[in-house]
């Protein structure tokens, strides 16, 4: 979540303002291929973010055909304006690649059905046209740099690393060069690459949800702008009792790590159930054993039982990738720290925003 200073406004100021009445809109810059401006154009649409999916940024828009496009090249940046007493407050929202469109006529216009994708749709259609092999002893952080500089990108934040190869690495050819980023970013134990909403591909660390710090909050209380119709779903799908992840390969041998849920306080251990219920499954690379003990830990961690919150609110900006919510329902009686899984904007008057939301709990 990145911070709403703005306009001689600190972020906790700026965050009350928004929670007051509030004059809103939205702008559209078109940016040429090295994100240069253009000029505005007039349209409306929705943001989507996922976080599990590769293109977790996507947007659908209708533009007003009011001047030449190159959808090949250029591309769009949308804007939040917010009035503030200071004068006019901006806010990115993301930078997308654009389709090619459908035209539609209306009323005396031209109007155009896009669908974007932020830039790490880039890495997605570039491809590798020869077999891609990384070195043993290199570092992942330098590999990872390499492919995405291999793609255009030269302004990518990724967290540094000292973890290196073990072993020689090869990616076949036609992988893209996404999946082979988010294979080596797997590997030491980093989330996968998106853009933040400045249209920067960024890449850090896996941190698990106990230990992070908390971006925002929404309450139900007099300063709310949460907006009725909360729900509220527990999610049992995929809960395993034993994790066990391992690697086996000619030069390293075989490393194993497994987890085993043996609380017998929790419904689901091996303990209350009477048996063991086991997701096992290699994985492709790993830095060391310590990196596969995280990994495995991790991946126990989101097999967990989930409970997911979902409410909306008036259109907070400033949301990224996982961010960490403290949220307090008066409605579901719920309260406690929240990772946000996805969210949605309309941008338009009277917009709203949506936020998908979970936690791992014991049962």
């Amino acid at each position: 979540m990145y911070s709403l200073e703005s306009n001689g406004y600190s972020d906790a100021e700026m965050r009350e303002l928004l929670k007051k009445d509030r004059h809103v809109w939205y702008e559209f810059d078109l940016l040429d291929k090295d994100e240069i401006p253009l000029g505005k154009i007039t349209a409306s649409g929705n943001i989507d973010y996922n976080s599990e999916v590769a293109i977790q940024r996507v947007a659908s828009l209708e533009i007003i055909e009011e001047r030449d496009i190159d959808f090949l090249s250029e591309r769009v940046r949308p804007s939040m304006c917010v009035e503030t007493p200071n004068g006019t407050a901006r806010f990115p929202l993301g930078i997308f690649l654009m389709s090619s469109p459908s035209r539609r006529a209306s009323c005396g216009t031209i109007g155009r059905e896009i669908d974007c994708y932020d830039k790490c749709q880039i890495l997605a259609d570039d491809k590798f046209t020869s077999r891609h092999l990384i070195a043993a002893n290199t570092t992942y952080v330098s590999a990872i740099s390499a492919i995405i500089t291999s793609a255009g990108i030269s302004d990518a934040r990724i967290t540094p690393s000292a973890k290196e190869t073990a072993a020689p690495l090869e990616f076949e050819i036609g992988t893209s060069k996404l999946e082979a980023v988010n294979a080596l970013l797997k590997a030491i134990n980093y989330n996968s690459i998106y853009a933040n909403a400045n249209g920067k591909l960024i890449a850090e660390p896996y941190v698990s949800p106990l230990v992070r710090n908390i971006d925002c909050s929404y309450a139900t209380d007099k300063k709310s702008i949460t907006l009725p119709n909360a729900e509220e779903e527990l999610d049992v799908f995929n809960a395993p009792n034993k994790i066990v992840r391992y690697l086996e390969t000619a030069d390293r041998g075989v490393l194993i790590s497994s987890y085993t849920n043996s609380d017998p306080y929790s419904k689901l251990s091996t303990v209350s159930r009477g048996r063991t219920i086991v997701d096992i499954e290699a994985v492709d690379d790993i830095a060391d054993q310590a990196t596969l003990d995280a990994y495995t830990v991790r991946i126990a961690t989101e097999k967990k039982i989930y409970q997911k919150v979902i409410f909306r609110t008036a259109v907070m900006p400033n949301h990224e990738s996982n961010d960490c919510i403290y949220v307090i329902n008066k409605d579901l009686d719920v309260s406690g720290k929240y990772i946000e899984t996805a969210w949605n904007i309309e941008m338009k008057n009277g917009g709203a925003m949506s936020h998908t939301c979970r936690k791992a709990v014991n049962i």
